[in-house]
């Protein structure tokens, strides 16, 4: 696979914004330490305007990048980069059924490839972060083994763990790919040679 310096420097871009956003924060804290933010936002625009191939190096340097910054260290890094990969999985397959480009985005299909995109996104993300939250991240989180983790996310939520892990899942899932969308969808009516 060959990138063009174009795609290196929009991957590049967004990769920055994305680490500024983890930086400066606007986010919600959920109880056991997952944020619904917007650093994942750049990082859907670098799918949208460069591929899957160059989603897919964006949510790999993602995963490096808050690694090296975040407080979360590496393992924040790579929930929010596992959960943006479900999110361009779902991009990316709805795309392929809508049969969906930028250069014949109209009202109507773009409608339906961002709910179905969501759709799927979240037919992915959330039973694996249910899984990874479960098997990995809060066991390292919260201390506790393993046969506890439900129990003490229950408690601390007053919800079953599923929905405790879910349903903020589902709420990001909704902001990366439609604020991904509202963002990416005028810078490209505006400098369309973006995707060639």
């Amino acid at each position: 696979m060959r990138m063009s310096s174009r795609e290196i420097a929009v991957i590049g871009m967004m990769l920055g914004l994305s680490l500024m956003l983890e930086v400066i924060p606007v986010e919600m804290p959920t109880v056991w330490g997952m944020k619904i933010d917007l650093v994942a936002v750049p990082i859907i625009m670098a799918y949208l305007i460069t591929g899957f191939a160059g989603g897919l190096i964006a949510v790999f340097l993602l995963f490096v990048g808050l690694g090296l910054i975040s407080s979360a260290s590496w393992l924040g890094g790579m929930m929010k980069a596992t959960a943006t990969f479900s999110v361009l999985v779902g991009l990316e397959v709805s795309r392929r059924l809508t049969h969906f480009d930028f250069e014949n985005a109209e009202g109507r299909r773009t409608v339906a490839f961002a709910v179905l995109a969501f759709l799927i996104g979240i037919a992915v993300r959330v039973p694996l972060m249910v899984a990874l939250n479960y098997y990995v991240a809060l066991e390292i989180w919260l201390g506790v083994p393993q046969e506890k983790v439900v129990e003490v996310v229950e408690t601390w939520t007053g919800v079953p763990f599923w929905i405790a892990i879910g349903l903020p899942n589902v709420i990001q899932s909704a902001i990366d790919v439609f604020v991904g969308l509202a963002a990416t969808i005028p810078v490209l009516r505006r400098v369309p040679h973006l995707l060639k």
